[in-house]
């Protein structure tokens, strides 16, 4: 997995992408006996197309897109009841991610063989289609169990302070926070990539008027009504999570951000 400060879905489909890189000599076949049958070119000319265009998709398609549905995440994040990794992002991420690199695919090949949108089109949506649809269908099967792992047992977190008044004098009251630890033979942490879940409840629940933190991390985004995820490597009996507000200048706002309180969530005995 890609080491960020934040994350999502496409990061994932990306790094699936990647681990069954091999699905790209199917799609290389896939697509060149398809551009011999609706294009009529010749199979060495075929062949040609199909590696070139998911060389390029592949190597820079899927990077690119990876990145550009932030700006997806940026306006539907918005209106969806469980925001980043709700499910109609992880279908849009599929759909567009998939369209995007049969586009840059597309551009390629038609520089090289000066052949229009319209044709290329069907050729190679059918071969990317069949490896996002592979990755998607990973995805949903994969197992959330590590094979090593024998045992999880559940750490419950009390935040300290736990009620707040918001800078836009709404109500705000953490209740409290959990992460599972899972542990292998010899009762070994098998792995050390926690999560922390805070659930909460504020006033406004239409509104994202806060984000919550590590202390001297930038948040990773993704906030949800009423939960928010945040990852960190090293287990320990206090987190401490910032509270950065949205900047009450209608100006400012998001762009310069009020930190104005730390919470000490402390582990339960």
């Amino acid at each position: 997995m890609i080491s960020l400060n934040m994350v999502w879905p496409a990061i994932y489909v990306y790094d699936e992408i990647w681990r069954f890189w091999f699905l790209a000599f199917a799609t290389i076949v896939i697509e060149t006996f398809t551009i011999m049958a609706i294009l009529k070119y010749s199979l060495q000319k075929s062949f040609l197309a199909s590696v070139v265009g998911n060389l390029i998709s592949g190597i820079v398609g899927t990077f690119v897109m990876m990145w550009a549905m932030l700006f997806w995440h940026l306006i539907a994040d918005n209106f969806l009841p469980h925001a980043t990794f709700d499910i109609i992002n992880w279908i849009a991420t599929y759909i567009l991610m998939c369209l995007g690199s049969v586009f840059i695919e597309i551009l390629t090949i038609k520089l090289i063989f000066r052949e229009t949108i319209k044709k290329l089109f069907i050729p190679l949506l059918i071969g990317n289609l069949l490896t996002y649809s592979f990755i998607a269908y990973t995805l949903i099967t994969k197992s959330d169990k590590d094979p090593e792992e024998k045992r999880t047992e559940q750490v419950l977190y009390s935040p300290t302070p736990n009620t707040f008044t918001l800078l836009d004098s709404t109500k705000l009251e953490i209740f409290t926070a959990k992460t599972e630890i899972s542990y292998g033979e010899a009762d070994k942490i098998v792995d050390t990539n926690y999560s922390l879940e805070i659930l909460f409840e504020k006033e406004k629940s239409e509104n994202f008027q806060f984000e919550l933190a590590l202390l001297d991390k930038k948040p990773e985004g993704g906030i949800e009504y009423g939960r928010k995820i945040i990852h960190f490597d090293k287990l320990t009996d206090t987190i401490q999570i910032i509270l950065e507000q949205k900047n009450t200048d209608p100006y400012k706002g998001w762009t310069s951000p009020i930190i104005t309180d730390t919470i000490n969530f402390v582990k339960r005995r």
